[in-house]
């Protein structure tokens, strides 16, 4: 037979065929040019597939093939050996199958729990009734009014919220809907956590680098008592993975521009068994229906950023009205090390977004122009490719991205 007809015979390729015979395990005689499968041929690659079946490694199945080429296993020495090759195999392959059992059980025991995680009850969360007095109009300042309410003795989970000057705002699940929806074209909801698929694994170890200085500096705040503040979630969400590790006795206030978003974290962050007293609030404007001077902690990954896509100004001087003065900033900064393509790209595929966006420079000049001193900072390293990825689809490969984390104070703080 042909090295052709024996590919299709046996469905092996041309490729592996050659790749048996440049290694020694086939040796088929030639006619002319051409190599020919003959009956011993034949016999050798049908016992390289029975031995591959049984796990045999190429270099034990030579091995074995050796025996039956030297004596045809007449030897009664070489059947000896060959017995002991399949005694040792089947040992082996006990030994694994042992192993097997017990990673089996373990599987079962973390499937087990993940379907009985769908059965646990979910204890639903609303507007806490311990943070309406973070809000007022914000227009004229004054206390809202609430009506058509629908509550318990822990939380808001809708009404409607009025002020005399004409400003009102929805609760709806537990979410505060101002009247600021966004209305570009650009952005839209994230629901499905698109941004989070296909990331190398070499970027999220960049990402739980930037997580571990941010939750270490954080271990040293008492955040009891204190309002804390996240914005723009829709693309990264800090609190989201680590609110286990947050003080309960703190308030928080997560804000993005979709309602959508905000549902589903809020879903998402109840199913896990979260107990933050969180107000969520949707408004794509920096003018909150919030008391000003009343955050304590504002925190960032990749929100400075985030905000640059669509403005070409800096976050910190919109959020600083609502910021005491004594407020710190815990965050992680995404800047690019001469990334002249990646800006390119960024550019023309969001055309609003800031040409200063990825500028440590710009970035650390912003922070000091509003009023913050970064006393601890640490680059988390970098990487030259984020992958088929949608929330960095403009990163070009080769191009350094740094993940840059931080802590800053309000210069009144210093004084």
């Amino acid at each position: 037979m042909k090295i052709g007809e024996v590919s299709r015979k046996y469905g092996i390729s041309k490729d592996k065929l050659y790749f048996y015979m440049n290694s020694g395990l086939l040796v088929p005689p030639k006619q002319n040019t051409q190599y020919v499968f003959n009956a011993e041929t034949l016999s050798d690659l049908e016992r390289i597939l029975s031995l591959k079946a049984m796990d045999y490694s190429l270099k034990e199945i030579h091995h074995i093939l050796s025996l039956h080429r030297i004596s045809g296993i007449g030897n009664p020495q070489d059947r000896i050996e060959l017995r002991r090759i399949y005694q040792a195999k089947r040992a082996e392959i006990l030994s694994k199958q042992k192993s097997y059992e017990k990673i089996i059980k373990n599987l079962d025991l973390q499937i087990d729990a993940l379907s009985k995680e769908k059965d646990k009850p979910i204890k639903r969360s609303g507007l806490p009734l311990s943070m309406l007095d973070l809000l007022c109009c914000p227009h004229c300042g004054k206390d809202l009014q609430i009506t058509d309410v629908r509550m318990d003795m822990e939380f808001l989970y809708a009404g409607r919220l009025s002020c005399d000057c004409g400003y009102t705002a929805q609760i709806d699940d537990g979410i505060l809907i101002t009247p600021n929806g966004y209305r570009g074209e650009k952005d839209v909801p994230d629901v499905e956590r698109k941004v989070y698929k296909d990331l190398p694994d070499s970027l999220i170890s960049l990402f739980q680098r930037a997580y571990n200085f941010m939750g270490g500096a954080l271990t040293h705040m008492d955040l009891s008592g204190k309002v804390i503040m996240e914005t723009y979630v829709n693309a990264w969400f800090y609190l989201h993975n680590h609110h286990r590790n947050m003080s309960p006795g703190g308030k928080y206030i997560v804000v993005d521009k979709f309602p959508e978003t905000l549902h589903m974290f809020k879903d998402l962050l109840e199913r896990d068994g979260c107990r933050l007293p969180i107000l969520y609030l949707c408004d794509s404007s920096k003018n909150y229906p919030l008391r000003k001077g009343i955050v304590d902690l504002n925190l960032d990954f990749f929100a400075i950023n985030e905000h640059q896509f669509y403005r070409d100004d800096f976050l910190m001087p919109h959020l600083a009205p609502y910021l005491t003065q004594n407020a710190k900033c815990v965050g992680t900064y995404f800047w690019f090390e001469n990334g002249k393509q990646s800006m390119k790209k960024l550019l023309s595929e969001y055309p609003e977004c800031s040409p200063r966006n990825f500028s440590l420079p710009f970035f650390l000049a912003q922070m000091k122009a509003s009023g913050f001193t970064i006393v601890k900072r640490q680059d988390c390293g970098f990487t030259i490719s984020s992958g088929n990825n949608i929330g960095f689809s403009f990163h070009c490969e080769k191009e350094r991205m740094h993940l840059e984390s931080y802590v800053a104070v309000r210069e009144t703080a210093n004084k």
